[in-house]
């Protein structure tokens, strides 16, 4: 019996971690490259620690930098999503999210929705859903190139450390690394990338090398792919010591309409934090104007940073907001789709049984007789969200689950193209 193909997905936030847990219960075994340290993608949690502030020091604080709960408009016995939640708080990973949330509405119209949140941030969904995958994961490894052959699998060439910022030029990381994980140059029959459109397409300060966009140069899915667009903000995560500071308001969360601070949120008890968490977690979004107007602002992000501030002491004179223990903002160049696939516009109202609205799901890439290459994401889904994200990886798995069902290790089905 032919072995199964191997499968690549890079990316370890929803999308790819989600896919993984998928593929394993199909019964294939997954590697995943992930260019950051930990898993979550744009549902990172930043971790405070205390002492030095070192990765070996106990961790007294926690920030989700990106997302910052969960909505559903589905009902609770939905196929997909209905054991997916509950599966999620039976592990205690979410909790209904009771918090007041102040100022406009965010939500749209249709049905009410349910929000979620998750006590260890939200970065602990991807972990989970990794956690059910079994996957190898590299970390701090990025995507540096990806060639497919007609006659053969596809081949990654992969860069280590500070993956972001490592322009296409710099070398590759060698065949053995210190850390003994494997690098260099990798073989796939399938691969998935999950990141943002834009970094796919050439749309990048440090594009993906490779051939794995020919098969699309005369294809009408290229051009629609280049319209997808992402807006930009800034994230800041204040921390204060709990045994000096107390939130003073009755609002877990406000939104705002003007200003370049359009959202708060005391983390924290957005969380219901564990009792480890010593300091008292407040994280604030950016307008997107902002992240705009200063999107090539490069870290520490200080023209970012100090008007954030000068608006927070504005809106929320309160909190001593230059007393912080600590300070950590971060650049979301890619923060929520503005325009998916074709520029079509998500739509957060949206729900899983109204229909795809006219999005795949997945783009196929390139398929030769072994070989299978696909884009995921929530770009590609009806909704820019965490469920559409959960949709964008059940598309693609049923596409995998095709190609692997024809698969006999030599040769597949007659390529399409």
């Amino acid at each position: 019996m032919a072995p199964p193909p191997r499968v690549v997905i890079v990316g370890a936030g929803v999308t790819g971690s989600m896919l993984a847990a998928l593929l394993k219960e199909m019964g294939l075994s997954v590697k995943i490259i992930e260019k950051s340290r930990g898993a979550g993608g744009r549902m990172t949690t930043h971790s405070f620690r205390g002492g030095s502030g070192g990765r070996s020091e106990p961790v007294v604080g926690r920030a989700d930098m990106g997302a910052q709960y969960l909505t559903t408009r589905s009902c609770q016995d939905h196929e997909v999503l209905g054991p997916m939640y509950t599966s999620l708080q039976s592990a205690g990973v979410l909790s209904p999210f009771t918090g007041q949330v102040a100022g406009p509405n965010p939500y749209g119209s249709g049905n009410a929705p349910r929000h979620f949140v998750a006590p260890a941030g939200l970065k602990s969904v991807a972990e989970h859903f990794l956690t059910r995958a079994e996957a190898e994961v590299e970390w701090d490894t990025a995507l540096s190139k990806l060639d497919f052959s007609p006659n053969g699998s596809a081949t990654l060439q992969l860069s280590r450390g500070a993956s972001a910022q490592r322009p296409p030029t710099a070398p590759m990381i060698p065949d053995s690394c210190e850390d003994g994980g494997s690098c260099g140059s990798l073989s796939a029959d399938i691969v998935v990338l999950t990141q943002p459109v834009p970094q796919l397409v050439g749309k990048s300060r440090y594009p993906v090398e490779g051939n794995f966009l020919d098969r699309l140069e005369d294809d009408t899915t290229l051009s629609k792919l280049r319209q997808v667009e992402f807006s930009s903000r800034f994230a800041t995560a204040y921390f204060f010591d709990s045994k000096t500071f107390s939130w003073p308001y009755v609002w877990t969360a406000h939104y705002f309409e003007q200003g370049d601070v359009r959202y708060v949120a005391h983390d924290s008890g957005k969380r219901g934090a564990a009792s480890e968490e010593s300091m008292v977690s407040v994280l604030v979004h950016s307008g997107v104007p902002l992240g705009m107007e200063l999107k090539d602002q490069e870290a520490p992000f200080e023209g970012a940073a100090a008007r954030m501030l000068a608006d927070l002491e504005k809106k929320l004179p309160d909190i001593p907001w230059s007393q912080a223990s600590g300070v950590k903002t971060h650049k979301w160049l890619y923060s929520q789709v503005y325009k998916g696939i074709g520029a079509k516009r998500p739509d957060p109202a949206w729900e899983w049984t109204s229909g795809d609205h006219g999005f795949p799901g997945c783009v196929e890439l390139f398929r030769t007789p072994q070989a299978l290459g696909l884009i995921a994401g929530d770009s590609l889904a009806p909704a820019g969200n965490f469920e559409g994200c959960i949709y964008s990886a059940h598309c693609a798995a049923e596409v995998i689950k095709k190609f692997a069902s024809d698969w006999d290790g030599q040769g597949l089905v007659k390529s399409k193209h």
